[in-house]
């Protein structure tokens, strides 16, 4: 199974990250509630030279990021379009907040892969194997949920090339010819997802992959460390301060 150009870029990224997943999932977490919680253009403004520095710092490809959100310019479109009787104003402060806490989302799925996520996700959910909650098939099915984001795109996009050779006008005709084209797409799409899933319980099936046992990892139990924890307090700490103050 071949690698999606996605899946590589983040891997890379990956390699540059020297901060624990779980600081950075936390500092977004709490520079989302700020985005929320920030009533001002100078508060907004901040926010945004923030996560502009930080993207900076990181080295991140900003344009392959910016890829990843041209599904969401319709709803920026609609924001805008949605607040002009309360002024054109609002509509774009609120569409910079929608624009700014995809982007800082986005920062942290470019730079930690997969396994990095999937162990950032099961340590924060530790705390539920007191009242018996499956934490690790949590975890695992999250992480196949990750590895199957890249293999749909690249299925949607094969099946599509292929429908467009044969000569299906997806794109033309009103919204009912549309819907019916784009079913030529949709359903191959569900099918080889289903063989894919069937493939992959076989696999584990094979492998004697069970619940209920204790999982092992590569990487161990690891552990924040006080600089990390350090970290993740002052992040959270300048971005509350900044959308309260300012």
């Amino acid at each position: 199974m071949s690698e999606s150009k996605h899946t590589r870029a983040s891997r890379s990224s990956a390699r540059r990250a020297r901060i624990d997943a779980r600081v950075s999932i936390v500092a977004v977490l709490f520079y989302s509630i700020a985005l929320f919680v920030a009533q001002s253009w100078l508060a907004m403004g901040v926010l945004a030279a923030g996560l502009a520095a930080v993207l900076a710092l990181a080295r991140m490809n900003v344009a392959s990021m910016l890829k990843g959100i041209v599904p969401l310019l319709v709803i920026l479109a609609f924001t805008v379009i949605a607040h002009i009787p309360q002024g054109i104003g609002e509509g774009f402060y609120y569409a910079l907040r929608i624009l700014l806490l995809a982007m800082a989302t986005l920062c942290v799925a470019f730079s930690y892969d997969d396994t990095q996520l999937v162990r950032a996700f099961a340590s924060f959910l530790r705390p539920l194997r007191a009242v018996r909650v499956p934490v690790d098939d949590i975890a695992t099915m999250f992480s196949i949920a990750i590895r199957f984001i890249p293999v749909s795109l690249d299925e949607f996009q094969r099946v599509s090339n292929a429908q467009r050779a044969r000569g299906a006008a997806l794109d033309e005709g009103n919204v009912v010819e549309r819907v019916k084209c784009w079913g030529s797409v949709l359903v191959p799409i569900l099918v080889g997802l289903f063989h894919r899933a069937g493939v992959l319980a076989q696999a584990m099936e094979a492998r004697c992959y069970g619940g209920g046992a204790k999982r092992s990892s590569l990487h161990g139990d690891e552990r924040l460390h006080a600089m990390d924890v350090a970290a993740a307090a002052a992040a959270s700490c300048v971005c509350m301060a900044v959308a309260v103050l300012l």
